[in-house]
């Protein structure tokens, strides 16, 4: 996997995949009811897949409001455990792209745990972080961002989020490539707010060689009261929120992924 790091962007393969879940707090136990990825290299679609899942829950009303899956659609769909060997199948060696990646990501990971499946060893690019910090535009939602680029708006369905990502990322994509970023290494750190020849912090430098080589870490977290824990982790993004670096990991003790803030963590051992 991480000998992509160092090849041309158009020359990596990247799965863009949207879920629809049954609520918004996978914490709660919501989970997903639909999943759509598409794997695309050289701006070439090369396969896509869609599947409504049995999220053997109820969904919320206000999550039906939004995407429109009901009950009744999802009485007869398979598992997620069902559908994960062809999803996995898609996702196999390439770099996960999604809007609001961590999300989604939060999602996938609690699902996996149920059906006793690691966390993805794979790099996640989030487009909403990289919208945030490299287009300007009034809203950063993928509807808006998908419009002001001429195209359709997505109607909310796993699928159509797909379909109206795609543009969005090669947009992001022919903009990094003018400010020097050519390498999944590069898009990996404007992730994070660097561009070629920018530096980065040791805290940052560890963290990543941490994620390239899947290698958890034992960290110390200040909480909101002041007082250090210690927890272990494996580091699965790092993004830049407003002038906040955030790390995303699955957190062991938890069980499920969390964030830190970077400013309130310090690394206790590799």
């Amino acid at each position: 996997m991480y000998t992509l790091l160092d090849r041309p962007l158009h020359t990596i393969p990247f799965v863009l995949f949207d879920m629809e879940s049954t609520g918004l707090d996978v914490q709660i136990g919501h989970r997903i009811c639909e999943m759509a990825a598409m794997r695309i290299q050289g701006r070439e679609i090369i396969d896509r897949c869609e599947f409504l899942v049995n999220p053997q829950r109820e969904i919320d009303p206000a999550a039906f409001a939004v995407n429109g899956i009901s009950a009744e659609m999802v009485a007869n769909a398979p598992s997620f455990g069902e559908v994960w060997p062809k999803v996995n199948k898609l996702f196999h060696e390439a770099v996960l792209v999604a809007h609001n990646a961590y999300f989604d990501i939060g999602f996938l990971t609690s699902e996996l745990g149920r059906i006793n499946v690691s966390p993805l060893e794979t790099p996640v690019i989030d487009t909403l972080a990289l919208a945030r910090r490299y287009i300007t535009a009034r809203r950063y939602n993928l509807t808006s961002l998908a419009t002001n680029l001429g195209e359709k708006a997505p109607s909310h369905r796993a699928m159509s989020d797909v379909v109206a990502l795609r543009p969005v990322f090669e947009h992001l994509l022919d903009i990094l490539y003018r400010k020097g970023v050519h390498t999944l290494a590069d898009l990996l750190r404007a992730q994070r707010g660097l561009l070629p020849g920018d530096e980065e912090s040791p805290l940052i430098q560890e963290i990543s060689t941490a994620m390239t080589s899947r290698q958890a870490l034992m960290i110390s977290y200040r909480t909101a009261g002041g007082d250090p824990v210690e927890r272990r982790v494996l580091p699965m993004g790092l993004t830049v929120e407003g002038k906040r670096h955030i790390l995303h990991a699955y957190c062991y003790l938890r069980n499920a992924q969390r964030m830190f803030a970077l400013d309130r963590l310090s690394i206790v051992e590799l």
